[in-house]
């Protein structure tokens, strides 16, 4: 088996697990440092695996719903924690995010949790961040020794209740924690643009110096929001907003998600991945 092993000299560069990224491993073995790949897809799927004879894996997250009122199941935790020792993961990315919610009928006492199938922007408040705090130490007497790196969501409407924007939210996170931060650029433009902030200021507003970790990925912009799009090239202003921060910290990866499309255009892929690169290497 093949491991990711951190270098604080280097910032590898890898891709979001899928058909794009398996045709881009099989045209160029040696173009890629890692595949970074879903607890999701682990526990659907096990024989993926199997593709860690070939390249190291980072196990990324989307059930702990780190910043909901309703936790996973310990099973589920469990679950995480096997597979992250099995990948010998150096991190856990997981979304600032949650992905159950209360039952629809509170009063019946047995009712399951909703499933929302997706991870949703929490309410921006100092009670959510007292939220976040707390799944987190729940979380790491399962996770053991294997840090989380919590992941920026897209925010796509005014959140009700909240009483922060999404950088103040961020800082204050990071602030009551001692996780580290996954940041994801294109989520941080979508929210930026959905809620009319320059996102080349906002960017200075977030604590650069803890981020580990780089997602990006597309934009789209239907019915006058932005949204995320990992089936869509990285917009240019992501790569300006990723000097910006290669300017004030080295992260330790740096993940390209195009993997929501089987036919994703293998030029592009190259040709933002040798990008990507370049502006690496300028750092």
């Amino acid at each position: 088996m093949k491991y990711f092993e951190p270098d604080s000299a280097k910032t590898q560069l890898g891709l979001a697990y899928g058909p794009s990224a398996l045709t881009y491993l099989e045209n160029h073995p040696e173009g890629l440092d890692y595949i970074e790949v879903p607890f999701e897809q682990l526990r659907h799927t096990p024989e993926v695996a199997s593709m860690q004879k070939l390249i190291p894996m980072i196990l990324h997250c989307a059930s702990v719903s780190v910043a909901g009122t309703v936790s996973p199941t310990p099973a589920t935790l469990q679950a995480i924690a096997q597979a992250a020792e099995h990948m010998r993961t150096p991190w856990i990315g997981e979304h600032l995010a949650f992905v159950s919610a209360e039952p629809l009928d509170r009063g019946d006492k047995d009712a399951a949790p909703t499933s929302l199938t997706y991870t949703m922007c929490p309410q921006l408040s100092e009670a959510a961040v007292d939220q976040v705090v707390r799944n987190l130490a729940v979380a790491r007497t399962y996770l053991g020794s294997t840090p989380l790196l919590l992941e920026n969501s897209p925010q796509y409407f005014a959140i009700p209740g909240s009483t922060m924007p999404m950088s103040e939210f961020i800082a204050a996170v990071m602030a009551q924690c001692d996780a580290n931060l996954l940041l994801d650029l294109s989520h941080f433009l979508i929210t930026c643009i959905n809620t009319g902030v320059n996102p080349r200021d906002e960017i200075h507003k977030i604590p650069l110096h803890r981020v580990v970790e780089i997602h990006m990925s597309g934009v789209s912009q239907q019915s006058g929001i932005a949204w995320d799009d990992h089936a869509a090239p990285a917009p240019p202003i992501v790569f300006e907003l990723l000097e910006q921060v290669l300017a004030k910290v080295r992260p330790q990866a740096l993940t390209v998600e195009y993997n929501w499309s089987a036919t994703f255009p293998q030029p592009i892929l190259h040709q933002h991945l040798q990008r990507v690169r370049t502006l690496l290497e300028a750092a």
